[in-house]
């Protein structure tokens, strides 16, 4: 019987064990941890948090209109503009109040390269678009202010 009880706390987890055994003085809504302890593990805590963050996150995305991305200009101060997917960069640049530089028009020059979250980098010139799929944020930095 112990060797079976012992087993199956291990496969099933200790909460199992104790939901299993019939407790008289415990309550049926009476879990482990108020039985063994009182207070959360750093994990659960941790885990709550995350889900509350992502609660917060999913609330804020309702309200803003599909396709919505925030763009931010690090050297204007980070002034912030809503802008959307698929929207020309150079758009989105003109309504901040950013002027582009243009020498040769057709992108082999690079006076017009931006980059994107400091990482891509894109050309205006030849239209480079705001990126879609999960983008939500977004920071334009000019290589050539």
């Amino acid at each position: 019987m112990l060797r079976a009880l012992t087993l199956f706390a291990f496969t099933c987890g200790c909460s199992a064990l104790l939901a299993s055994a019939r407790f008289p003085a415990v309550a049926p809504h009476v879990n482990a941890q108020m039985l063994f302890g009182g207070r959360s593990s750093a994990v659960e805590e941790d885990f709550k948090r995350r889900q509350e963050k992502l609660a917060q996150r999913q609330a804020l995305a309702k309200t803003q209109p599909k396709g919505a991305v925030e763009v931010t200009f690090p050297q204007k101060g980070n002034k912030v503009v809503a802008a959307k997917q698929g929207e020309p960069i150079g758009a989105v640049c003109k309504r901040a109040g950013m002027r582009i530089k243009f020498d040769c028009k057709n992108g082999r020059c690079g006076t017009c390269q931006v980059r994107l979250n400091g990482r891509a980098a894109a050309k205006v010139c030849q239209g480079a678009t705001i990126p879609g799929g999960a983008t939500r944020k977004l920071k334009i930095t000019l290589d050539n202010p």
